[in-house]
């Protein structure tokens, strides 16, 4: 060190130097250590807070948001099924009166049938009977005096049950028809039960959902599942959109016969662009038209007055069909121009004679098919929209997710590094007092000695 072996006395003198040195700029490097460690972790500690704070207020609008579209879905559901429960109030009232007369019908009838049955006397009868055949047969007990006994008491047993098989053949034919509205009226009850459990259900979680204490809303909102309808309404996006390249794939060709091939936009040829066009155009026709329906929200549509609805409504169901028809045409075009080139190429090729190429064939079954495509096409990218909404309202609800748990995160990082720092600070202090132990050792015993004499001096002063 410094060119010095460690038995020279010069290195000790220097090192002792340093650590006197170290000594007495104790307090102030000891105060630049904790101003730098200390200090940087206080602000990484502040920076976590804040991620922290931040990544609740995340989620709690998350939270919000998702209560509140629940609320409307529910709300929605409630108004729909109340209006249901008002159309189908007068058939179930028609349909229970009737099976009510029926089964009112039925027991009059069984009334009548048991009060006949009660009128039949048949033990008083019956043992009138016996007696009377007995007495006149002696008081023997030969078989066949028993057997024509018996005889004679089943026949009066037949003769007083003959006028009662009308009432009995009545009861078998009522019993059929009361069991069968009795299922009837099993069957609306269970029903009316089931749809009364949804709607006890629904309403339930409305309330929680509205609840002016958030601990309900959350419970609510965390029930509700957003990651399935998620990913089942972007698969319904995904087929759409193998819809929307076949229709491109129809369209481009013939495209390029109305706007011409020689010309670019933006480095993309004029066909293509015209056929983006025309299924951007579709696209919007079809959203335009189902949130004018009511059926989706994606716009600011189902804010507007009724007839303002009503005009975009009849104006979207026009520029589809005008589409449909447009891509039917092109379609037949295509068609066409597929024919045209077959027959050049074979011309080239010298396969087709000069006499036939003036004959035209009719429509063959790739352009009926073609032209069935191009008018279901448009109607089904706005059949899309429907699933489009959720796609978009749980993509931000995943997203605000995703943003909370972020910010978590860095939030768990700063406050590790917080952490770190001030441990490296701690570190780094008591390696400096490791460093100055001996002239430590030396002032603690000076503490030690001079303490008795200040305990001494401050009880004199006393």
């Amino acid at each position: 060190m410094f060119g010095l072996a460690w038995t020279d006395w010069q290195l000790w003198l220097v090192v002792a130097g340093i650590i006197l040195l170290l000594y007495v700029g104790r307090p102030y490097l000891h105060g630049l250590f904790r101003g730098v460690f200390f200090g940087l972790a206080y602000v990484l500690r502040d920076v976590a807070r804040r991620l922290e704070n931040a990544s609740n207020n995340i989620y709690r609008q998350y939270i919000e948001l998702v209560a509140s579209h629940t609320a409307e879905t529910l709300e929605q559901r409630l108004v729909s099924q109340e209006m249901k429960l008002e159309k189908r109030a007068p058939e179930i009232d028609r349909r229970i009166s009737g099976i009510v007369d029926k089964l009112d019908t039925n027991q009059s009838d069984l009334s009548e049938t048991l009060e006949a049955f009660r009128a039949v006397d048949l033990d008083e009868r019956t043992l009138d009977t016996v007696r009377n055949r007995i007495e006149a047969n002696g008081n023997g007990q030969s078989r066949a005096k028993l057997a024509s006994a018996a005889s004679d008491v089943r026949r009066a047993v037949k003769e007083e049950l003959s006028p009662l098989r009308p009432q009995i053949n009545a009861l078998r034919s009522e019993l059929k028809p009361m069991a069968e509205n009795i299922t009837r009226l099993r069957s609306i009850s269970n029903e009316l039960s089931r749809s009364s459990k949804q709607i006890n259900k629904d309403l339930s979680t409305f309330e929680e959902c509205i609840h002016p204490d958030y601990e309900h809303r959350r419970e609510a909102a965390q029930r509700q599942s957003i990651l399935i309808p998620w990913l089942l309404s972007l698969l319904v996006m995904t087929v759409a959109l193998t819809g929307v390249f076949l229709n491109f794939f129809l369209i481009q060709r013939p495209m390029a016969e109305i706007v011409g091939d020689d010309l670019q936009v933006m480095g993309v040829g004029l066909p293509t662009a015209a056929a983006l066009v025309v299924i951007f155009l579709e696209a919007v026709a079809g959203i335009v038209l189902m949130d004018a329906a009511g059926i989706t929200k994606i716009t600011l549509i189902s804010t507007l007055p009724r007839i303002h609805k009503r005009v975009l409504l009849y104006a979207a169901f026009a520029f589809l069909a005008a589409f449909s028809f447009f891509e039917a045409i092109l379609a037949i075009q295509r068609e066409v121009l597929i024919g045209i080139d077959q027959e050049t190429t074979r011309r080239a090729l010298g396969e087709l004679p000069a006499e036939d190429a003036g004959e035209t064939g009719g429509i063959s079954l790739t352009m009926i098919g073609q032209m069935i495509l191009a008018i279901l096409i448009p109607w089904l990218l706005a059949v899309a929209a429907i699933p489009l909404e959720t796609v978009v309202q749980n993509f931000i609800l995943i997203l605000r997710l995703v943003m909370h748990q972020i910010t978590m995160f860095l939030a768990f990082i700063f406050a590790i590094l917080a952490t770190v720092l001030k441990a490296l600070g701690l570190f780094v202090l008591r390696v400096y007092d490791l460093l100055i132990f001996l002239p430590l050792t030396v002032e603690k015993m000076f503490r030690r000695i001079r303490a008795p004499a200040r305990k001494k001096q401050a009880s004199g002063a006393s």
